[in-house]
């Protein structure tokens, strides 16, 4: 998803261009490999009826170089040979993924419609493709994103779609109900492709009912249901995984700068050969800033809130166990996982650090065994008020098995990018 731009209601149309360059040496006992990558952002935005409709079109490719150094030596007692690619990835060194994405949101006074498209496709390296982003500071940090092994292939075209429609609808100024409907695919493009990440896809739906019990208490019920088929390299295709979940989520506010929120649930989920179970669903999370809260009335749109002043540090942790759709066996496993994020500026400077860990359990269904920590730590400095520059190093140590591979990898990155962000022209 792309990041949400404020943009001056007081103009019908803005463009928005910006650049980013980072090179990135990476050396594991995975992959030994150097990328150099030019990410731009192509941005237009059309406002019109008092600023309450928004049209949106966001155009990102990746444009990733990438010279291999040394691949990893396979077992061939745990890879079937004939699975691999053995083509050089040095004789196609540039992988050119479009993404781009297109929205609209309609704002009235008891209602809010929101809709949008993305979509990705193209060739992208297995070692750029889940790149773990810093945390930005606005709601709890990030699950770890899983590290694909370069085994079957280092390069593989990409295929990634998500439909999203939300309605909050205002019942009073305190509840608002949301309906919404998703649909996601992503993995492999080709059958080829599918050996290095299986394509998932389906759609869901749910139901949001937002309270605000008091001033500082959130409470969000919520039910949905959803449909994934999972498909994988020689047009084969497992089983149809049917799931539907209830979850109950309390945050409190204890200040202007501090908050807790606590989240229990269960899903229902499984497939007509391996039967169907329960996963528990929970999590408790803690959240920090120096800068005080911005609350927004429940149904809401989007906003930023007014400026801090002074140095500024936010802090991020969280701890839950939920149910995931395992990207190499395609199979429905139970999760846990361990997040804590911190962000400070001072004048121009931000420092940044991210510790993140996650491991599945409780799977007597399968033979899956998945576990991965990452930590990431840097710094950003603005030259200008367009202009910033910054790096840093991320470490990834990740252990995975099932019935048809196995891998164990560990990747250090070390990075360093340019970032170009002029301010939106109006006309």
């Amino acid at each position: 998803m792309f990041p949400f731009f404020p943009v001056q209601m007081d103009v019908a149309q803005q463009a928005y261009v910006q650049a980013r360059a980072e090179e990135r040496i990476r050396t594991g006992n995975d992959v030994t490999a150097e990328e150099t990558e030019l990410n731009p952002q192509l941005r237009y935005d059309f406002i019109w009826k008092g600023g309450q409709n928004h049209v949106v079109a966001i155009y990102q490719p990746r444009f990733v170089f990438t010279h291999t150094f040394s691949r990893p030596t396979v077992d061939p007692t745990v890879v079937n040979p004939a699975t691999l690619n053995t083509s050089d990835p040095n004789k196609t060194p540039l992988s050119t993924l479009h993404n781009g994405g297109l929205g609209i949101e309609m704002v009235r006074p008891r209602y809010r419609i929101s809709l949008y498209q993305f979509g990705a496709y193209g060739p992208i390296t297995t070692t750029s493709l889940l790149v773990q982003a810093p945390w930005g500071g606005e709601g709890p940090p990030p699950d770890p994103n899983p590290i694909i092994p370069s085994t079957i292939a280092a390069r593989f075209t990409l295929l990634f779609l998500q439909t999203q429609f939300f309605a909050p609808i205002k019942l009073s100024r305190r509840v608002a109900l949301t309906p919404g409907f998703v649909y996601n695919a992503f993995g492999g493009a080709d059958s080829a492709s599918r050996g290095v990440i299986a394509l998932t896809s389906g759609p869901g739906a749910s139901l949001a009912l937002d309270v605000a019990a008091t001033h500082s208490d959130r409470f969000t019920t919520t039910v949905g249901a959803g449909r994934i088929t999972t498909d994988f390299e020689g047009d084969r295709s497992g089983a149809i995984i049917l799931r539907s979940e209830a979850t109950q989520s309390w945050r409190h506010w204890y200040s202007r700068n501090v908050s807790t929120e606590l989240l229990g649930g269960a899903t229902v989920g499984g497939d007509t050969i391996s039967g169907y179970s329960i996963y528990s669903i929970g999590s408790v999370g803690l959240s920090y800033d120096s800068y005080p809260f911005f609350r927004l009335d429940p149904g809401a749109a989007p906003q930023g809130g007014p400026p801090g002043r002074g140095n500024h540090l936010q802090v991020g942790i969280v701890a839950k166990a939920t149910p995931w759709i395992d990207l190499f066996s395609g199979e429905l496993e139970q999760r846990v996982v361990g997040v804590g994020a911190i962000n400070y500026t001072v004048g121009r400077t931000t420092l940044r650090g991210q510790l993140s860990t996650a491991r599945v359990f409780n799977t007597p269904r399968s033979v899956a065994k998945y576990q991965i920590i990452q930590t990431d730590v840097g710094a950003r400095y603005a030259l200008a008020p367009t202009f910033s520059v910054d790096g840093g190093l991320r470490y990834g140590f990740q252990d995975f098995s099932n019935a048809i591979r196995s891998s164990s990898i560990t990747q250090a990155t070390v990075y360093a990018g340019l970032t170009w962000a002029p301010l939106p022209a109006r006309f």
